[in-house]
């Protein structure tokens, strides 16, 4: 197992006056959110630092190292609940803040689990979710499984709202219903049904019912283990 996180930065004695890994992470952000992974390149980032691109290795030792610096840095956004908090509400709300950080770095939650999230900030957001449930009396295990299920599920809906946003528009009914509806009526009338709930085309809404079903299978799932 190797991450950037096992080394130390070097100095930036020596370096181009503001070259630091901070600045080169900085930089990065700006290019991800605009461009997204595919458009990230040490030189290119060299060029509009106005260094070397050699330069940027003394601080960041490969491309990958830079991702997995900037994806930390996104998991350095998100806000720890208050400490009086249940740990329902410190979840719900870091839950939301974990779909917000999707919808600003759509880059980010598209390569969670491609790299290995064990910066300081990631594991300072995972320590945070776990606390709350730890203090209310949850084991180790019960704790991290909730934790763990919690965030696969935001996840896997962030990911998809992402990728839908890039086409419009979500949360309106799409203009064409009524020609899909014409086209399924008689053999699916159930889905054409569904496509015509306002409601449905709420990702707020969708969001919220998942959430509150995540949440209720954990509270159902504790409590016959006791």
């Amino acid at each position: 197992m190797d991450s950037v996180w096992f080394s130390k930065p070097r100095p930036s004695s020596g370096q181009p006056l503001g070259l630091s890994r901070e600045a080169i992470v900085r930089k990065a952000l700006e290019v991800l959110d605009e461009h997204g992974m595919q458009k990230l390149s040490m030189r290119k980032l060299a060029a509009e630092l106005g260094a070397a691109p050699m330069s940027l290795y003394w601080h960041v030792p490969t491309k990958d190292a830079l991702v997995e610096l900037c994806i930390d840095a996104v998991y350095g956004e998100m806000e720890p609940p208050d400490a009086d908090v249940d740990w329902e509400t410190a979840l719900r709300g870091m839950m939301h803040s974990l779909r917000h950080l999707a919808l600003r770095h759509p880059w980010w939650i598209r390569i969670i689990g491609e790299y290995m999230s064990i910066g300081p900030n990631a594991v300072g957001m995972a320590d945070s979710m776990l606390e709350p449930m730890r203090t209310a009396g949850l084991s180790a295990v019960e704790a991290s499984q909730s934790v763990s299920t919690m965030s696969s599920f935001v996840i896997g809906f962030a990911v998809a709202e992402v990728n839908f946003n890039n086409r419009g528009r979500l949360d309106i009914a799409p203009p064409d219903v009524a020609r899909f509806a014409d086209l399924y009526r008689e053999r699916f009338p159930r889905y054409v049904e569904m496509m015509n709930e306002p409601a449905l085309w709420s990702l707020d809404r969708q969001f919220e019912f998942g959430l509150d079903c995540v949440i209720n299978g954990i509270k159902a799932s504790v409590a016959a283990l006791r």
